[in-house]
């Protein structure tokens, strides 16, 4: 329960400094990787890190997924849709011909 809480916190952190990684797991499970891994798991073969992600001492792709929808569960302004602000109304008119 604890790691769980940690990867949280971890991904928590991750979302507010790049809103990009809100939207791409991806780029998430990256950022995740190179900030808390042992060594940079980006300069790594992919197959290197999906082989030994727990010889790195990192959560595989999954945990980090299912955090990032728990943290985003408690924070909507850090979903992949941020809610909408109320806009007012706004009217257009278009004169055709003369």
């Amino acid at each position: 329960m604890n790691q769980t809480k940690t990867v949280e916190n971890r991904v928590l952190a991750i979302l507010r400094a790049c809103p990009r990684a809100r939207y791409d797991d991806m780029v998430l499970i990256l950022h995740y990787y190179n900030q808390y891994g042992t060594i940079r798991a980006g300069e790594l073969p992919l197959e290197t890190v999906i082989y030994n992600y727990k010889a790195l001492n990192l959560p595989c792709f999954e945990t980090i997924r299912r955090a990032r929808q728990r943290v985003q569960a408690l924070f909507p302004e850090l979903s992949r849709t941020p809610p909408q602000q109320e806009i007012s109304s706004i009217l257009i008119t278009v004169e055709i011909g003369g």
